[in-house]
Parts: structure tokens; sequence; C-alpha cells
């Protein structure tokens, strides 16, 4: 299970429960067994785009209810999607919290020197 605070506050919310149990009523049938011709009940709903990515509250938010960023699974297949994304264990902890300050420098730091640059201050 994810870590991720936001995450985990908003998997209990009643809004994703709704959604995800409407993603299993419109495609209760695992996705990714019909890709290759096996027909298994799917019983849970995987994120492709993982919400943990998500460098805001907003985007979070975004990633989690977005319909189309869901897909209906049975559990083996679930595991082994996150398994074969590199989604599991300590190294991938540490994998995804440097790629997530790499984002995070990369989108709000660049923001604030030109912000300091126009308002005419030190940077150095």
């Amino acid at each position: 299970m994810a870590k991720d605070k936001d995450y985990v506050s908003m998997i209990h919310k009643n809004r994703w429960l709704r959604l995800r149990k409407a993603k299993l009523t419109s495609d209760p049938l695992c996705e990714r067994c019909k890709e290759n011709g096996i027909t298994k009940e799917a019983t849970e709903v995987h994120h492709v785009t993982p919400v943990e990515d998500g460098l805001t509250q907003r985007e979070k938010e975004t990633l989690m209810y977005d319909i189309h960023n869901l897909r209906s699974l049975c559990h083996d297949c679930h595991v082994l999607t996150h398994t074969e994304m590199g989604r599991s264990g300590k190294a991938h902890a540490k994998r995804r919290a440097s790629e997530q300050m790499a984002r995070f420098c990369k989108k709000f730091l660049v923001c604030l020197i030109l912000l300091k640059m126009l308002k005419g201050a030190v940077i150095f």
C-alpha cells in the first residue's frame, strides 16, 4: 500500500469509494486479463499514473479521481503491474522520493528564482 499521507486519506473518502465501485461496475472483468484473452473478475482498481506522482494536493486529487486514470484488475494482475513498474520495496521508495524532489525543484524553485530576479533581490 502507498505510504503517501494524502493518498491514504483520499482512498478512504466516499468520493473514491463511489468512483471505485462505478469503475468495477462498468468494467467488471480484469482489463489486463482481457488483453490476454482470459476472463477473470476484477476486484481492484489501479491508478495508471500513480496519485503519489502529483506534487500538489490538486494534482493528486486530479490523478485520484480521473476515471481515465483507472484500470479494473484482478489481484494477481494488480500485483504484477506494480512489480513491473518497479513500484515495490525500499529501492522504489528511495527512487520515488528522489524523483519527486527533482520535480519539485524544477517546478517551484525556478519560479522562486525568477520571482526574486523580478523583484531585484540578490539570489547568490
